[in-house]
């Protein structure tokens, strides 16, 4: 198995640790955060056997699908989490606009349908505005009582370990549009590879270390 096909197991053990330690955050907004764990898992099985049984399925439709509820529940997730009004608005004003986007993209320009190529620009711009998400939220832990204890608070984890993976990526992706040939090169499995080993790994570390979080 290739280290592209790894990542899978990657996935799935995040989803299992989450699993275990599902009570420091089952009452909060967080805990949708784990079936979307659970559903990336799904389907990057779901297409692994698939592929194993020669069933012919469009790879990029499901991605792109994917890739969208991913955003539009992490852009909910923090504009849930911080507090301040204006980063609240700013946070649902990258939300309105990724909506409006995609459904743009989706429907007139690249057209969601079973021959769909992979929406770069979709990812890419929900990359940006998720990035920038973060930065609001960690700006504001920044000057609250919260940066005391850090290491103990799961959003600081996740949100590492995404703005990691995001900020690293959107120049790989952009470049697929220029170079198609790079996506299957060994240089570009084991920048994906490693990403996804930091990004799943904090998000584990995050769940295993953190306290439980207030109502």
């Amino acid at each position: 198995m290739t280290l592209f096909g790894l990542i899978k197991f990657l996935e799935l053990s995040s989803a299992i640790i989450g699993s275990i330690y599902y009570k420091k955050y089952s009452h909060t907004f967080l805990r949708y955060f784990l079936f979307l764990l659970w559903l990336i898992t799904g389907v990057e099985f779901t297409m692994w056997f698939l592929k194993i049984y020669e069933v012919s399925i469009q790879n990029n439709f499901v991605y792109n699908l994917l890739t969208s509820v991913q955003y539009i529940y992490l852009l909910l997730l923090y504009h849930r989490t911080v507090k301040s009004k204006k980063y609240k608005l700013w946070i649902l004003a990258f939300l309105i606009i990724f909506l409006i986007s995609i459904t743009i993209n989706f429907v007139w320009l690249d057209k969601l349908m079973t021959t769909s190529a992979f929406s770069s620009y979709t990812f890419t711009m929900g990359a940006v505005f998720l990035i920038a998400s973060i930065g609001l939220f960690l700006v504001e832990i920044l000057n609250t009582e919260k940066v005391l204890y850090f290491q103990k608070y799961l959003m600081f984890w996740i949100s590492a370990g995404l703005a990691f993976y995001y900020t690293a990526i959107i120049p790989y992706i952009i470049s697929l549009n220029f170079l198609p040939a790079f996506r299957s090169t060994g240089t570009w499995t084991f920048i994906i590879f490693t990403l996804n080993l930091v990004m799943y790994g904090c998000f584990c570390v995050g769940f295993i270390v953190s306290k439980k979080l207030a109502d």
